[in-house]
């Protein structure tokens, strides 16, 4: 267990103290089991480090509005969690504050017309997949199991099914919400409709969301998994896929993700395909050219949403240092090249770091038309990009084990980054959005959701939080000033 030498701050003991006589059954203090097991409910090792004031379990709505309210009147930072998925230190963790844990918010209620439901913020994906799926339904929601469904959902939302359906964000089709003032809202194209615009995408800029409705779609099941090709392919499989991205007749029912990866000491090429129906994807046109490509390794078949999102699992074991580097480019094979052989030039000399060599993966998503028409949807979103796509969507995300290595790993990560980025610039192929659910600390996010959209992010946030709460008092994730931490901590 935690030693706790240090007594509480002034701050910090008067909000522990009001929130223990306010609501005891929620409030989990230092030096308790309880408080240790929330304590480690993260992911990551540098969350898991976290040693908050105290750690505050809202079973309600209401329970919420009290903490905010407290929160607010002694001047006590916090944090949110949700899933806890983040990778670093300070995305939904926090040591000098009060720590608001989402977990117990683990409401999934389906609607009797069974085109909505309800999900609370405390759930993982697993939990939602795991009830819907045997009715034959589903929602757009993660990719890994264990992802937590508020931060994935007010951040951007990459799913299986985006070039069917868009983001999780676009299904989103109500939020209920606590304000900086206590005030319970609801959140909708008919109720708040800026609030509304502004959480999806926005983050934790404007509220604790304590429910989402979220559109429910058919599932019939799929097909997909994981293929291995070795490096003399990587023409071929980069023009595969910008192919599929761009065909938006036949990969509506398709996800691919393409990536390289070394693996045993040679690197490879690697994608994620999964095609949304039960049958075999090389039925799907934007599926067989890939296949088609000689395979080193070939992992496809019948699956599920929850068995694909269990298996990707795997490859981003629990308790160790994660570094994400992410940015966006317009769509060009050239840019793509320069990423990937940049990456392995970068890796080759820290190859010895325990976790690199099996977790130096940089992969691409390609955002396609489908999925910017999607964002049209409701209002639009608060991301600013409907007019700027289609575009790729660039990420590192290697694990380690030691926390001396972490120098070295984000240096490979921030040169791989800058070399393809002054490539794009060069090429007049430069995209400034930055996909909130993949940043790191050091970026500023709202900055690249450009002028317009960060004015109406500031716009809102000023409506409904005029004295900043969220933006001063919270002292976790990323907040619409800039980035989270100085370069100068890297």
């Amino acid at each position: 267990m935690t030693s706790f030498d240090e007594p509480l701050p002034t701050i910090g003991k008067s909000a522990v103290d009001l929130l223990s006589a306010i609501r005891p059954q929620c409030t989990l203090l230092r030096g308790t089991p309880e408080y240790e097991n929330a304590r480690n409910g993260y992911w990551a090792a540098e969350q898991a480090r976290c040693t908050p004031y105290c750690i505050f379990q809202p079973t309600n709505a209401e329970d919420v509005s009290h903490a905010v309210n407290v929160l607010r009147e002694t001047g006590c930072a916090f944090g949110i969690k949700s899933g806890g998925h983040g990778r670093c230190e300070g995305e939904s963790s926090i040591s000098a504050g009060v720590l608001i844990d989402l977990k117990t918010l683990d409401e999934i209620r389906l609607f009797d017309d069974k085109t909505s439901c309800r999900v609370g913020p405390g759930n993982t994906w697993a939990n939602v997949y795991g009830t819907l799926n045997p009715q034959g339904l589903t929602v757009i929601g993660g990719r890994a199991s264990t992802v937590g469904v508020g931060g994935f959902c007010v951040s951007g939302g990459i799913s299986f099914f985006s070039n069917r359906h868009g983001w999780a964000l676009d299904n989103i089709r109500s939020f209920e919400v606590v304000l900086a003032d206590g005030r319970i809202v609801t959140a909708s194209p008919s109720s708040n409709p800026d609030l509304y615009k502004a959480l999806r995408g926005g983050g934790a800029n404007f509220g604790i969301v304590t429910s989402f409705d979220l559109m429910v779609h058919p599932y019939q099941g799929m097909w997909g998994g994981g293929i291995n090709w070795t490096w003399e392919h990587g023409d071929a499989i980069i023009d595969t896929f910008i192919d599929y991205g761009n065909d938006n007749v036949h990969n509506v029912d398709a996800s691919v993700l393409i990536g390289v990866i070394n693996y045993n000491g040679t690197w490879v090429w690697h994608a994620d395909i999964e095609h949304l129906m039960p049958t075999p994807a090389d039925k799907n046109p934007a599926l067989k050219r890939l296949l088609d490509i000689p395979a080193v390794s070939d992992f496809t078949g019948p699956t599920s949403q929850i068995q694909r999102t269990d298996s990707i699992l795997d490859h981003y074991p629990p308790g160790s240092y994660n570094g994400y580097w992410t940015f966006c480019t317009k769509v060009d094979k050239r840019l793509i090249k320069i990423f990937m052989e940049t990456w392995r030039e970068e890796i080759d000399p820290i190859l010895h770091i325990e976790g690199i060599e099996r977790s130096a993966l940089a992969d691409i998503n390609f955002v396609s038309g489908n999925i910017i028409n999607a964002m049209r949807r409701n209002g639009g979103n608060a991301l600013g990009v409907v007019d700027q796509g289609p575009f790729l969507v660039f990420l590192m995300e290697p694990f380690w084990i030691n926390a001396v290595d972490s120098p070295s790993v984000w240096k490979a990560m921030k040169t791989t980054a800058t070399k393809t980025q002054d490539e794009a610039k060069r090429l007049g192929l430069h995209h400034e959005y930055i996909y909130l659910n993949y940043a790191n600390p050091f970026q500023d996010v709202y900055g690249g959701y450009g002028e317009k959209a960060k004015r109406f992010l500031m716009e809102v946030s000023s409506k409904y939080d005029p004295d900043g709460f969220f933006q001063a008092q919270r002292g976790a994730g990323w907040d619409l000033r800039g980035p989270m931490m100085p370069s100068s901590r890297m």
